[in-house]
């Protein structure tokens, strides 16, 4: 079928051969009919756009490349590989497409995780195939987020797949398949802007994800090869998703009739940029906003209905003594398993097979996020008069704004008193804010989003923050903060890093940054432990803690200066050991920024919490049982 559409496309074969060639393929006529009604608008030359469609000859690379080009695309991340000499060769004739190398195949996915991040575009990425198990990590922390990933290597000659040959196996795609919306082998070079086609159109579509396009080399060296090669406004499709009207106006009867309603908000609201149709739903009920685990701040986190994170419902309920009757899930993966069996809960996502998975619903709203905030609005309005709103909103709105008011204000207060040798982690937060510009990017790997979203303004018109994942693998801040600066290049980025995160091998990003000058300054939180696991397991009280033993997450032995892992790669850096001399060495930080540069700044923290005071860890030396000194 896609080879009679494409020749009908390009007035090789008349509507009606091209019916006849359907059926001659056991296509019904129904069928024929139904494709040929699907792109009848393309079928007037005069017209369609200019480019539209074009014909390449060239190398099977040569037609791969000229396809990815044609999506907009402004860079292919890479890493080393001889199976990428094609690709070499195609691009010295095509300068318009830059590449961005990456010394690792996971700080190669987490750089172009970044860029698809802050520019909501699909990303694309090429890889040596024996690259796939270090690419793995992060293409499982994009397949969490839905991020829309390309990622394509080479692949065994054609002659010899399946033989178990070098560098091969026989199923590489199965070994990735959990983390790829899609996957495929090119088996016919001529076809590969097809195949490029494809795994755009499948990464990019809601809900969106990384793919894996595998090419034998000999295909991609193949020459002579003629494809059509269509533009971006071909493949892209403008999709509405409006929400069913009935179940519109069902979830808004149940909002109305809340006594206690909240809102919760996750990813796909910062994926669909819906925030601001969001906060006009929110502040018409004056409905509380919790904020899920999310690689976006999706809710103005200053605003005066923001509460938090889920933890942070508590002590809002203890002002408004009201329990939660009404709870309305905008774009996260349900948080909650306890009974929720006199709580009206409503799910919107455009993911409908997440809805009610894990908790029964009372409404579900199956749609594009924006679209479902309007309607849901508008449903509001319809249903009830301004004043009526008021009197059902009013005291909420009052309880609500003076609550986070004073939890932000503490939370400031405490943080700019806060100083010493090590220094407050709450400290360096505190004098970032005051020193980054208003619409900084923060890409942050630190654990709890709580630790950023207390102590940055984030909106659609102030700071944003990317990062954590929602896979949590770590290995992907430093990365992801290359890519963001990439995709924002006019816009401060600042990493934030914890000394253990940054140690899951993304010293390598650091090579990238600094070949391609990509200002971003790294900030590690070096407090010589990992400090949420020592607390899940010595909370636990189990044997290890009450025998005082830190056997896995103790890192002071060696004390790493990252600043001089940041010099090998002429990057440089600097260790701030008191609350005094921070202050001075962010300002340094920043210049540095503007000239160009990346800079590196390890702040050693201090450590909190449960086993914070012990060092101990199972030592050992190997050159101590040596029969040899060799």
């Amino acid at each position: 079928m896609q080879r009679l559409i494409d020749d009908l496309i390009q007035a090789k074969i008349s509507r009606r051969r091209f019916l006849a060639a359907m059926s001659a393929a056991s296509f019904t006529t129904a069928a024929a009919q139904s494709a040929l009604d699907s792109v009848a608008p393309l079928l007037d030359a005069g017209s369609l756009p200019e480019g539209f469609t074009r014909r390449v000859t060239g190398t099977g690379a040569d037609l791969m490349i000229e396809q990815v080009i044609a999506t907009g695309a402004e860079y292919l991340f890479v890493s080393n590989g001889s199976g990428l000499g094609p690709v070499c060769d195609a691009l010295v004739d095509r300068p318009e497409l830059q590449l961005i190398q990456a010394t690792h195949e996971g700080q190669l996915v987490a750089i172009a995780d970044g860029y698809a991040k802050a520019t909501r575009r699909t990303a694309f990425g090429m890889f040596s195939r024996v690259g796939l198990p270090h690419a793995s990590s992060n293409m499982y922390n994009a397949m969490k987020d839905r991020t829309p990933l390309v990622l394509f290597s080479d692949h065994a000659n054609s002659d010899r797949e399946g033989t178990d040959s070098h560098e091969d196996i026989d199923d590489w795609l199965a070994a990735v398949e959990p983390y790829s919306k899609w996957g495929w082998v090119v088996h016919e070079p001529e076809r590969l802007p097809e195949w490029v086609r494809n795994a755009y159109k499948i990464a990019s579509v809601l809900p969106g994800g990384p793919v894996h396009v595998r090419t034998p080399r000999d295909h991609l060296y193949r020459a002579d090869l003629t494809a059509t090669v269509f533009s971006r406004e071909a493949l892209e499709i403008p999709m509405a998703l409006r929400p069913d009207s009935d179940e519109v106006e069902r979830a808004a009867r149940y909002l109305l009739a809340a006594e206690s309603p909240m809102l919760y908000v996750g990813p796909e609201v910062g994926q669909m940029e819906a925030t601001a149709s969001l906060i006009e739903l929110a502040e018409l009920l004056a409905i509380p906003v919790v904020q899920h685990r999310s690689f976006y701040a999706d809710f103005p986190n200053y605003h005066p209905l923001y509460l938090g994170e889920l933890t942070a419902v508590q002590s809002y309920l203890g002002v408004y003594r009201q329990p939660i009757d009404c709870l309305i899930n905008f774009g996260a993966r349900f948080p909650i398993r306890r009974d929720l069996s006199n709580v009206a809960v409503i799910h919107a996502s455009a993911e409908a097979t997440t809805i009610g998975r894990d908790t029964p619903v009372a409404s579900a709203l199956v749609g594009h996020l924006d679209e479902v905030a309007q309607s849901l609005t508008a449903a509001i309005k319809d249903l009830a008069t301004p004043a009526q709103l008021e009197e059902r909103s009013a005291e909420r709105r009052r309880l609500c704004a003076g609550h986070t008011e004073q939890i932000r204000a503490a939370r400031q207060t405490a943080a700019r008193a806060s100083r010493g040798s090590p220094v407050p982690w709450q400290r360096v937060m505190y004098e970032l804010e005051r020193q980054l510009d208003r619409d900084a990017v923060i890409v942050e790997e630190v654990g709890t989003e709580q630790k950023v979203l207390g102590y940055f303004p984030f909106a659609d018109d102030a700071m944003a923050k990317i990062g954590r994942t929602e896979g949590r693998a770590l290995g992907w801040g430093v990365g992801a903060s290359a890519g963001v600066k990439l995709g924002m290049p006019d816009r401060q980025v600042i990493s934030l890093q914890g000394d253990g995160g940054f140690l899951f091998g993304q010293t390598d990003s650091l090579w990238t940054m600094s070949r391609y000058d990509i200002p971003v300054m790294t900030v590690v939180f070096n407090n010589r432990t990992y400090e949420e696991t020592r607390w899940q397991i010595f909370n636990r009280r189990g044997r290890a803690g009450l025998a005082n033993r830190d056997y896995i997450s103790y890192l002071g032995d060696p004390d790493v200066d990252f600043t001089r892992l940041a010099s090998a790669y002429d990057i440089p850096g600097a260790v701030v050991e008191d609350s005094e001399d921070l202050a001075g060495a962010i300002r340094t930080g920043l210049r540095t920024l503007a000239d160009g540069r990346p800079f590196m700044l390890d702040v050693r923290t201090q450590t909190l919490g449960a086993g914070a005071e012990f060092s101990w860890y199972p030592d050992f030396s190997l050159a101590e049982h040596r029969s040899r000194n060799v």
